[in-house]
């Protein structure tokens, strides 16, 4: 059970965010991370979808053997979490409880921001999440449907991308908050920007992610006692080389192997909107 890998799943590439904070706190784990990257964005899909499409990445993992499932993925984590959970018998945790814990923790008064996409602001995952951590506490949640082009794009240095940061905390009420939550894991890649703009405490949600299931293993005696660095498998289900290459050149995540993979067809059938911001 301890040599055994962790399985991490993204509806793309931004989830290697996570990754990189588990590569940093549990270096001699090995870790197969599944990157959808044929069907995102998760966020424009239905509730039902994005439940079928996160089973079904699950099931692949279970099947590849690894100990545990970490869910690095916001929309999924905020409409998928439990039933993943029901259907496999290996422990299952997310990306939302952390981060939220995370600006718990950072926030003494005032509100706490959450900048996502529209379908995790629309989920109210984190307010639900804060409401356990932090009941007294107003959220203030603001959809940033821009910032994963920006980011995909690697337009992170641009003067334009700073404009657009500004816009929409100076279009909101961001800037009453004490503390911020990145809901998307392509964030991260923005965190010195937003920062800049923001300038108060951005919850770090990789590494509480992290910790979080640092903490898990260890109850279970399931972390990895190798002295050896662990391995990192990428498995994508469409060609992302330019998204995957920007990533992990401005992470520094350390890749063992990349694959292409293909999952079965599903039954369930949507058009796919324009906005490609959604995951």
């Amino acid at each position: 059970m301890n040599s055994l890998p962790i399985g991490v799943f993204d509806s793309g590439i931004g989830g290697l965010t996570v990754v990189n904070a588990i590569q940093r706190h549990l270096p001699n784990e090995d870790i197969i991370y599944v990157g959808d990257t044929a069907r995102v964005p998760y966020g424009s899909r239905s509730p039902g979808t994005v439940i079928e499409y996160a089973t079904q990445i699950a099931s692949y993992l279970d099947n590849a053997g690894v100990k545990e499932i970490l869910v690095a993925c916001n929309t999924a984590s905020a409409v998928a979490l439990e039933t993943v959970a029901s259907q496999t018998s290996l422990p299952v945790s997310g990306v939302i409880v952390p981060g939220a814990e995370a600006a718990a923790n950072l926030t003494t008064t005032g509100p706490i921001g959450v900048i996502a996409t529209r379908a995790t602001i629309t989920s109210n995952a984190y307010r639900n999440a804060l409401r356990k951590t932090a009941p007294a506490t107003e959220v203030v949640s603001v959809a940033t449907p821009l910032l994963v082009p920006l980011i995909e794009e690697d337009c992170i240095d641009e003067s334009f991308t700073m404009e657009i940061l500004q816009h929409y905390f100076v279009s909101s009420r961001l800037n009453e908050c004490s503390s911020l939550i990145l809901g998307c894991t392509h964030y991260p890649l923005l965190v010195e920007q937003i920062a800049r703009v923001f300038g108060k405490p951005v919850a770090d949600t990789p590494t509480a992610t992290a910790l979080a299931l640092a903490q898990n293993l260890s109850q279970r005696n399931a972390r990895n006692k190798s002295d050896e660095q662990g391995s990192l498998s990428v498995l994508l289900t469409d060609d992302a080389d330019r998204s995957l290459e920007i990533v992990s050149r401005r992470l520094g995540v350390r890749i063992t192997t990349t694959k292409k993979i293909e999952l079965p067809e599903l039954n369930v059938r949507e058009s796919r909107p324009s906005d490609s911001s959604g995951v």
